[in-house]
């Protein structure tokens, strides 16, 4: 999930990148009717939609996450239906999902909700174009990222010492827009390596509390890139990951910011261009975000993007060659899991496919993540998100896998007695 407000996002990036590639822009995906523009948030309930998600990027960081609890807590009402229309997918459990002190899912209990949240390194190089009149050179915005998200966590954990959230959060580099020293420093002081499953540790003391790394195609981040001197600044981070076990997770969808032409975004965000880390890095664990959802009519017909089918889209089909010749590859539900019909097209997927590894490898390295705040662009609120995941066609066992197991092992978590109801997430 993302905890992130209007300071963080790097706007001036997305700007360049539209101006730079308008047309791509255009006809990438983001104004496919399967993305944003769904019939139910289009006219007044797409002001609704927007304003309500705005509503969360205003409050700070530590707020938003008390703000996640109150809700499954059962503390908010769903408000009356503006004009006729009401979101998309509305579905709310019969009982809060936190009472008595846990958290309940279909017949299973948890003691703790386990949150990662992803910190997105939205720092930018300023090219010519992108320089204006109060505009730095080089912008490091990750630092102010990251400290507002270790205060946000810190202020929830005082105001709540019982609370049920426990935080493993995930530390955002763009290696395309810092040196290699900068980003072995973000490395030593902010990532943790032990694989305790407590807060606190010895190692743990000051910044050092994130416990993977998320890379972020759309921002400029190439996997694999040709150059000698990108190409070592992003061996560093793999290398780091792989001698100290600690996971990956990339943004795998042809949507959310961007910070370069939509073309290139999805160059570099396709799961294909992954096959060369994963050679030279066998032992490496990366999770793909939002499961290789495509919106791109480029691709489609606005018609088959709103209709189509996950199994259909060629990024899919690349993650699952993916999983079946690499043994660490995990993929996600977030933001994809919005619409119910995505649960149904993957459990019909699982039930239909022959490969009897792959459906294994699928069913033990998939994980539930949301998204939020992004989410709230096509669902109402994050317990609807998590009442479509309950009323998704998966078995109670399979949920207990995508929601509990499957993030644990991904995380490399030691010590883990108590029952966590996982989440992973990604924005974009």
């Amino acid at each position: 999930m993302h905890a992130m407000n209007l300071n963080h996002p790097n706007f001036i990036s997305l700007v360049n990148s539209v101006t730079n590639g308008f047309t791509e822009f255009v006809t990438s995906g983001m104004l496919s009717p399967g993305y944003l523009l769904t019939p139910a948030n289009r006219g007044q309930q797409g002001l609704v939609t927007i304003l309500n998600m705005f509503s969360v990027f205003e409050r700070p960081i530590g707020e938003i996450f008390a703000m996640m609890e109150d809700d499954l807590c059962g503390q908010y009402s769903h408000p009356p239906v503006s004009k006729g229309k009401q979101p998309a997918n509305l579905m709310y459990p019969a009982q809060s999902f936190i009472r008595e002190g846990k958290f309940h899912f279909r017949d299973k209990v948890y003691d703790k909700v386990a949150l990662n949240p992803l910190v997105m390194d939205f720092s930018k190089d300023q090219d010519e174009w992108g320089r204006s009149y109060y505009t730095s050179e080089q912008q490091d915005k990750i630092l102010d990222y990251v400290k507002d998200t270790l205060d946000g966590i810190e202020w929830y954990r005082n105001i709540r010492p019982e609370g049920l959230l426990e935080f493993f959060p995930f530390l955002g580099v763009n290696p395309e827009v810092h040196t290699a020293d900068f980003i072995q420093k973000l490395l030593d002081t902010y990532v943790r390596t032990d694989h305790a499953a407590q807060w606190n540790s010895k190692q743990s003391n000051g910044q050092k509390h994130f416990r993977g790394i998320k890379l972020y195609p759309p921002l400029g981040t190439n996997p694999w890139p040709e150059d000698p001197v990108k190409l070592e600044k992003i061996r560093l981070i793999y290398g780091f990951c792989e001698r100290m076990d600690l996971p990956i997770i990339t943004h795998c969808d042809d949507q959310g910011f961007r910070g370069i032409t939509a073309k290139l975004a999805q160059q570099y965000t396709s799961p294909e261009s992954w096959i060369p880390v994963f050679e030279h890095y066998p032992h490496i664990r990366i999770d793909f975000a939002h499961y290789g959802k495509q919106y791109n009519p480029l691709a489609k017909s606005p018609l088959k993007a709103l209709n189509d089918n996950i199994a259909d889209d060629p990024w899919f089909k690349e993650l699952m060659e993916l999983m079946r010749r690499y043994e660490q590859v995990y993929a996600d539900f977030s933001f994809s899991g919005t619409d119910p019909r995505f649960y149904e097209q993957l459990k019909t997927f699982i039930d239909g496919e022959k490969d009897e590894k792959l459906v294994h490898t699928v069913l033990e390295h998939s994980m539930f993540g949301s998204d939020f705040t992004v989410n709230l662009a096509k669902v109402e609120s994050y317990t609807n998100y998590y009442s479509i995941f309950e009323n998704s066609p998966f078995t109670s066992e399979e949920i207990e896998g995508f929601a509990s197991r499957n993030p644990v092992r991904f995380l490399g978590l030691q010590d883990a007695p108590k029952r966590r109801w996982g989440h992973n997430g990604n924005a974009g």
